[in-house]
C-alpha cells in the first residue's frame, strides 16, 4: 500500500488515480479519504489524490499534537515525496482550514483553493456544537460512536454508511480530538487577503448556518466564486457528488481557459 513517510512518527497514508492537473483531496475529523469515494469518476480528467491525515485511517498517529498549521505542513511533504510542485486543493468541512493554511504558507505551491462548506473562523453556534460534540467523543473513547455520526450524515446510500463507519472508527481519539480543537480556535479572516489564487467557495442550499461564511473571502479575495447547491446540505461532497463534482470541474475548466487566453 502506498504510504509517504513525513517524519519519524508519521507516514501518511494516499492513494492517486488518473492524469492531468492535480487535485489533493482533505478531510473532515473522523472520517478519512474515503469520504470522497464519490469524487473518483474526476479520475478521468485530473490527477485525484486521497489521502488520510495523521492519527485517522491508515496513517500513523505521530508524536506531535495535531495543529492545523502541522496538516499544512505535513500536505506540502506529502506533495514534496509525490514530486508535485503544485495542485488544487479541495477541502471538506474543517478540511478546508488545512486547505487555506496550506494555501497561505505555500501560495507557489497552490493552483487554486476549492472548499466545501469553507469557513475562516467559527462564529456560530451550530457548527461549533456540533464539532465540540465530536472532540468529547473522541476525548472519553467513543471513535465508534463518533464515527457512526459521521457516517450517517454523510451517507448518500446505504453501503456508504458502512463504509465511511468501517474506516472513520480507525482514527485515534486523541489526534481526532485535537483535530476538532484545532478547528475550534482556527481563524484566517485578517490574512484571506493575501490569497491571490482562484477560489471556489461550495455550500449546500440547505445549510443555512454556513451561508455567511463566504462574506470574509468574497471581501478580502474578489476572484472567489460561490456555487450553491441546490437541495444540498453540508454533506455536499459525498451526498450531491454529481452537482459538485461538476462545480469542481467547471471551475477548473473555466480557470484553464483563462490561464490559456493570458498565455496568448
Amino acid at each position: 500500500m502506498p504510504y509517504a513517510r513525513i517524519d519519524d512518527s508519521v507516514s501518511l497514508f494516499y492513494k492517486i488515480e488518473g492524469e492531468g492537473l492535480p487535485i489533493v483531496f482533505i478531510h473532515p475529523f473522523v472520517m478519512g479519504h474515503n469520504v470522497f469515494m464519490h469524487q473518483r469518476p474526476l479520475a478521468a480528467k485530473y490527477q485525484t489524490i486521497f489521502y488520510d491525515i495523521r492519527g485517522h485511517g491508515q496513517s500513523s498517529k505521530g508524536e506531535l499534537p495535531i495543529t492545523i498549521d502541522l496538516l499544512a505542513n505535513d500536505l506540502k511533504k506529502l506533495l514534496d515525496r509525490l514530486e508535485i510542485e503544485k495542485a488544487v486543493l479541495c477541502g471538506y468541512s474543517q478540511g478546508g482550514l488545512v486547505a487555506q493554511e496550506f494555501a497561505l504558507l505555500f501560495p507557489e505551491r497552490t493552483h487554486a483553493l476549492i472548499l466545501s462548506g469553507g469557513f475562516s473562523e467559527l462564529n456560530n453556534f451550530t457548527p461549533k456544537f456540533f464539532i465540540n460534540s465530536v472532540r468529547w467523543m473522541a476525548r472519553l473513547g467513543q471513535i465508534p460512536m463518533a464515527a457512526k455520526l459521521q457516517a450517517k450524515l454523510n451517507k448518500r446510500f446505504p453501503e456508504d454508511e458502512q463504509r465511511i463507519y468501517a474506516y472513520g472508527k480507525k482514527a485515534d481519539g486523541q489526534r481526532a480530538a485535537e483535530y476538532c480543537e484545532a478547528g475550534l480556535i482556527y481563524n484566517s479572516t485578517h490574512t484571506l487577503y493575501q490569497l491571490k489564487m482562484p477560489i471556489l467557495l461550495v455550500y449546500g442550499s440547505l445549510e443555512t448556518p454556513m451561508h455567511h461564511y463566504r462574506i470574509p473571502f468574497e471581501r478580502a479575495a474578489p476572484q472567489t466564486q460561490v456555487v450553491f447547491i441546490e437541495k444540498g446540505t453540508h454533506q455536499v461532497p459525498p451526498q450531491s457528488f454529481e452537482k459538485f463534482n461538476e462545480a469542481v470541474h467547471q471551475f477548473l475548466a473555466s480557470m484553464s481557459e483563462k490561464e490559456a487566453g493570458e498565455a496568448v
